[in-house]
């Protein structure tokens, strides 16, 4: 256990904390102080976040343990959120040991976004941290990935200077007063306004996760947040789909121009591999960056304290089970309904709950629900049960009032007027409503007892109760066929299928699957030899003809390259010219393959002709820059040239020839 170490100051670093340990203790050679705090002379310093904690918190004392240092002391806080449970814990066993694939883990590999490598700090918070502690250190808050603005001041971060010449690999960097003093009046990068203030915004949201209590929240819990956010938004469309182009509109629409570039987090189309979708609807995606995490909170209009508090989603209706609203029965209001059914209707988009309980009363609600009080609403019943029926018929009994019945059952007189009228049955009714099923028969032939149900409910509910063996036998339940015998069955649907077949002798194979499905497939797996031997013959293709005019499209797509090609070339950022680009442009696929080459002769001749190789490109753009630099000055620095066309000095070389012989000719 060592003698004395600087202990951290409020949210340091604590490579900063180890820095000031170096200068105080006096050691000259910084392996000297790596093998009293690591017990290793190899261990390499990282910035950010730390490796071999074991064997530091170890030699530091019991005041200090790995978890207290990951959490307090680098910028792991930052991340946290963003992991799933098992990441943190593989997290915390990389750091105790050598934290070998720990960027991996933590979502910073696959991405453009800058990860901003070195020493940075506010001018600000020097002045405060040297009036308080006599020195300045290095603030967490500070080195966060792609955060560029103090939280606190909301100033832009300057960047320490470093001689990496100078600078062993092993070496900590402690803030030199006398260094920060020459820096004070150094001009930061340019600022634009609108990006200013989204970036400061996640600057300030970015500290809070640094001290916000993260013990119980993981990727997991931020997804199940993500999705509450949602559907409180009415970004879902179902239980789980997303209205993926809508969000991506309104999530472009949020930043200001050229934010979302800059950063590299564009998303150009709604699909399956895009960040946004990936970040709210697949958690389990590897590699999200912390920063883009930021991005959709900013989206939502989320601080981090408003963030914590908003509640997991459990679904459209809630978190199971859900009560039953039965009044007669004696588990009214209790919560003994254990599933939820969700539907949608088709045009109007809009989530329907239909609710079961044992007792045979059966409920449906619109959602998604918006507050824990809309548990108690019902839009309809649609089945009551025998319990409630059994209720029913008691109070009719005691000759109780309808307006008396419909309080005490929770529905509406009207309702009450129906039933009562259902149950008085009499010879004219039941014959008038036997004329009405046998009058809907003839106008829909094939049609079913769901079908009749729906459309004539009234009659439905009158025959069923009155009259059961008329509607049985005219629409039998699907049990009761099922029940039949196969001999029944085979009469049955084979005079469906001839009587199909007469009323349209036209009729497709397909056309009739679609109409008698239920008919077909049983004598398709039962009687399959009158069924192959009855039905209409099968359509057969003309594979002789032609699918696509080739000859007509090839021109086509010739026109249209054409079109585009010098739009192209007087884009203002050039770009190279290559057949996905046109692809892309012009949203034709073809273009981007040699599929269809041998098909497209006169495209394939145009397409080799316009489109650049690398070598190509990089010439003509140097020539662009070129002659702007003969407008305006009148001399070329192929230097210069090379640097704004951002080409690598080897490559340049090679086109350097070209360049002059073009820079000759005119």
């Amino acid at each position: 256990m060592l003698p004395f170490f600087t202990d951290p100051y409020p949210n340091e670093l604590l490579y900063s904390a180890i820095s000031r340990y170096h200068f105080y203790n006096g050691n000259v050679s910084f392996v000297d102080t790596l093998e009293e705090l690591f017990d290793s002379r190899t261990v390499i310093p990282t910035i950010e976040l730390g490796s071999h904690l074991s064997n530091l918190v170890q030699n530091l004392g019991p005041g200090y343990t790995v978890e207290r240092v990951l959490s307090e002391n680098t910028i792991y806080p930052f991340f946290a959120p963003f992991i799933t449970k098992a990441k943190q814990q593989k997290v915390l066993e990389d750091v105790k040991n050598d934290a070998r694939g720990l960027q991996g883990r933590l979502g910073t590999l696959p991405t453009k976004i800058d990860n901003k490598k070195g020493i940075f700090f506010c001018r600000k918070c020097v002045s405060e941290d040297i009036e308080r502690y006599g020195e300045p250190y290095l603030h967490r808050e500070h080195h966060l990935l792609a955060i560029y603005y103090c939280p606190h001041h909301e100033q832009h971060l300057i960047k320490y200077p470093i001689d990496y010449k100078n600078h062993s690999r092993h070496g900590y960097i402690r803030l030199d007063p006398r260094v920060l003093d020459t820096l004070k009046c150094q001009n930061t990068t340019d600022e634009i306004a609108a990006h200013r203030e989204v970036e400061i915004k996640l600057a300030q949201m970015a500290y809070k996760l640094l001290n916000a209590p993260l013990e119980n929240i993981s990727l997991e819990v931020t997804f199940n947040k993500y999705r509450s956010l949602l559907r409180e938004n009415n970004w879902i469309m179902k239980n789980s789909s997303v209205r993926q182009t809508e969000l991506l509109k309104a999530f472009k629409a949020k930043f200001p121009k050229g934010f979302l570039e800059r950063f590299h987090s564009y998303i150009r189309d709604a699909g399956d591999n895009n960040l946004l979708q990936s970040t709210v609807t697949n958690y389990k995606r590897q590699g999200i960056h912390p920063f883009r995490h930021l991005l959709v909170l900013y989206f939502f209009d989320q601080d981090i304290d408003s963030f914590l508090d908003v509640k997991a989603d459990d679904g459209p209706f809630g978190k199971g089970p859900w009560p039953c609203l039965n009044p007669a029965a004696s588990h009214y209001k209790e919560f003994v309904v254990p599933k939820v059914s969700i539907t949608k209707r088709e045009k109007t988009d809009v989530l329907v709950g239909k609710f079961k309980c044992s007792c045979g009363f059966e409920y449906t609600r619109t959602g998604p629900e918006k507050d824990e009080s809309e548990k108690w609403t019902r839009s309809r019943i649609t089945a009551y049960g025998d319990v409630w029926e059994a209720k029913f018929n008691e109070l009719v009994n005691l000759n109780m009032h309808r307006e008396e019945i419909a309080l005490a059952l929770g529905i509406s007189e009207g309702t009450v007027r129906n039933k009562l009228s259902i149950n008085q049955k009499s010879a004219e009714r039941t014959a008038a409503y036997r004329a009405e099923l046998l009058e809907w028969l003839s106008k829909n032939p094939n049609g079913s007892r769901k079908q009749f149900q729906t459309e004539l409910k009234k009659v439905f509910m009158y025959l069923y109760k009155n009259d059961t063996e008329m509607l049985d036998s005219k629409l039998p339940s699907k049990r009761e066929v099922l029940s039949r015998n196969s001999e029944e069955r085979r009469t049955q649907y084979r005079a469906q299928i001839l009587g199909a077949i007469e009323n349209k002798p036209t009729i497709t194979r397909t056309q009739l699957w679609k109409q008698l499905h239920r008919v077909c497939k049983w004598l398709h797996e039962n009687d399959l030899q009158w069924f192959e031997a009855n039905m209409p013959s099968p359509v057969q293709n003309n594979k002789n003809a032609p699918a696509v005019d080739w000859k007509a499209r090839d021109e086509e797509y010739c026109n249209r390259i054409r079109q585009i090609y010098p739009e192209l070339l007087k884009l203002e950022k050039p770009v190279r010219i290559t057949k996905k680009l046109f692809s892309r442009h012009l949203e034709i696929e073809a273009l981007s393959n040699n599929r269809h080459n041998a098909q497209l002769p006169k495209t394939t001749a145009l397409l080799s002709e316009i489109t650049e190789s690398v070598q190509e490109f990089r010439i003509r753009r140097c020539c662009l820059v070129i002659d702007k630099m003969l407008e305006e000055k009148g001399i070329v620095y192929f230097e210069k040239v090379r640097e704004a066309c951002a080409i690598e000095s080897r490559n340049f070389k090679v086109i350097k020839p070209y360049l002059e012989k073009y820079i000759t000719n005119n």
